[in-house]
């Protein structure tokens, strides 16, 4: 028999989870681009080496005498590498079972939800991982942003903004009697403005009693080119900025629906030695 014309066949179905999927990462990530300020992700190829950069040098200031030569300022960039963009791969499987005894929406779209929400944790993680390898020039809570300052202008440098990070219960006893307005950016708690200080991002992921800041230049958001794996046969419905690549299918062999995801997301620190560290005393 022919098939109805205009009839939603399985295969939409599926592509329509996977642009759900892909859909709720970059709804996120672009909240957080938005909010830092950056550029949208560079596209590099998986298995490029990633570097911080550090320019070194100074101008040559002496005076020039009429028609003499003018000297040379010197300069170079001494490039560290620290890490090489790859791809990050997880799967989920569920049942027929589960799906018949919770439902559909139960068993596929929020697990689907959560392990997103679970991969969105694990890029953040890697982040202030590497975040910590800075030289964590030492600086009080109040002055952090002047000691950043004072790095950069020394090396003739500036900022448009510094961000910074700091674990939620440092916090939480100033915020308890203060009138601030918070917003939820990619699984970060975001403040505006607090105690003086501009853009606050609270998350576990750094140690209570620490907080970290950079300028909001020095952050650089990765993504990883998707398309040498659609030549490979690997499908993965994807967005621009090769952040996340997601592909549902039915397992028949297990009568289990299955749901892959691939990431190529990396989130870095360009300069290591534009990377203040506050450690936070009791009552300060």
């Amino acid at each position: 028999m022919t098939a109805l014309e205009n009839q939603i066949a399985t295969t939409d179905v599926v592509a329509s989870l996977d642009i759900e999927m892909v859909k709720n990462f970059n709804g996120e990530i672009n909240r957080l681009t938005e909010v830092l300020g950056l550029f949208a992700p560079s596209i590099v190829a998986a298995g490029t080496t990633m570097y911080t950069y550090k320019v070194t040098g100074e101008l040559e200031t002496d005076a020039v005498a009429e028609g003499d030569e003018i000297p040379l300022s010197h300069y170079k960039v001494d490039k560290t590498p620290v890490s090489t963009l790859g791809i990050k791969k997880y799967r989920k499987l569920t049942t027929a079972e589960a799906i018949l005894k919770g439902g559909f929406a139960n068993a596929v779209t929020k697990t689907d939800s959560k392990m997103i929400r679970e991969i969105r944790n694990n890029i953040l993680a890697d982040f202030f991982t590497f975040l910590q390898t800075g030289t964590g020039m030492q600086a009080t809570f109040a002055q952090v942003d002047a000691t950043l300052n004072d790095k950069l202008e020394s090396n003739g440098d500036s900022a448009d903004r510094i961000i910074h990070f700091v674990n939620p219960f440092d916090i939480a006893d100033y915020l308890a009697g203060a009138q601030v307005t918070t917003q939820t950016v990619f699984g970060m708690s975001y403040l505006q403005s607090f105690l003086g200080v501009n853009d606050i991002f609270q998350t576990n992921k750094v140690a209570k009693g620490t907080m970290w800041a950079t300028p909001v230049e020095n952050i650089h958001l990765y993504g990883a080119d998707f398309n040498a794996l659609a030549d490979a046969g690997l499908s993965y419905t994807t967005q621009d900025g090769g952040l996340i690549g997601v592909h549902h299918e039915a397992n028949y062999d297990r009568a289990s629906a299955e749901t892959y995801v691939t990431t190529g997301a990396m989130m870095i620190a360009e300069n290591l030695d534009y990377i203040a560290k506050d450690t936070i005393k009791k009552g300060a």
